[in-house]
């Protein structure tokens, strides 16, 4: 072997050590929480937080109400939820804790957030201002959010209070369509109103029919949400005109709308 040969083996050799080194150096330091001041609340369960892109947080773990923007109804209790958040973060140094995916498809951060000692995210469950959204592989509190809340339908606090105070915001109204014409509405929010005719129920889903027109899904993880108000959809609903808020999504050449709580499917008003 010449002399040139051995040498370029030997920088070759350097490379990878030194590469080696500085991958599992830097794997081993990478950071598992930073610190940073939140700059704007955006609702319940998202902020805007003092990084060098002023990125948004997401918060893991939970999912608030849906708050009324421009283009799409809000939900009950949503104005409280970021009342509170807002009350918790707002211009505060918070702790954002990183489970197994840092960000989200839409390049959000994905955190569990603290002011203190106070997990954000499991004080708005406590408060019953938001609901358990797990997504894998990011479970590491999964346990502790939902004990908190149990705890929150237990003291029957905030969206576990009285169903007929869960009222939406007036604004609503605007976002109201004709049944008829809901499937031009696929991909939005909006608020639609008509008779439940039927409905079917099997082990893996829970479907009321709107007059032919449109089908109210609920999915079993969701089933309990209802039970906590005495509801068992597929009776109480049934031969009732009902007024929901939800995405309008097509399915099998149907509008559909998924419900996840009795205060977005609503017989009174």
């Amino acid at each position: 072997m010449n002399r040139n040969r051995r040498k370029i083996l030997y920088l070759l050799f350097l490379i990878l050590i030194f590469g080696a080194y500085y991958f599992f150096e830097k794997t081993d330091k990478a950071p598992d929480s930073a610190e940073f001041t939140v700059l704007e609340v955006i609702d319940g369960d998202t902020v805007i937080i003092d990084d060098d892109r002023n990125s948004r947080v997401r918060y893991l773990g939970i999912d608030t109400p849906e708050i009324a923007i421009q283009d799409s109804p809000g939900d009950p209790m949503s104005e409280e939820a970021k009342n509170l958040n807002k009350k918790l973060v707002q211009g505060k140094t918070v702790k954002l804790e990183f489970d197994e995916e840092k960000y989200d498809v839409y390049g959000r951060i994905l955190a569990y957030v603290y002011v203190d000692d106070l997990l954000v995210n499991k004080e708005l469950l406590r408060q019953g201002l938001a609901t358990v959204l797990i997504i894998e592989p990011n479970d590491m509190y999964s346990e502790i959010m939902f004990d908190s809340l149990e705890e929150a339908k237990n003291n029957k606090k905030g969206m576990w209070g009285e169903l007929r105070n869960l009222v939406p915001p007036t604004g609503n109204r605007e976002f109201r369509v004709d049944l008829n014409n809901a499937r031009r509405y696929e991909g939005k929010r909006v608020v639609v109103k008509g008779r439940v005719i039927d409905t079917r129920k099997s082990d893996s889903v829970m479907v009321l029919n709107m007059e032919d027109k449109l089908d109210v899904v609920i999915f079993p993880d969701d089933w309990n949400n209802f039970q906590h108000f005495d509801i068992y959809p597929e009776k109480f609903y049934k031969g009732k005109t009902v007024e929901v808020t939800g995405r309008v999504k097509m399915h099998r050449g149907k509008p559909s709308m998924v419900v996840d709580h009795p205060m977005l499917l609503r017989s009174q008003w």
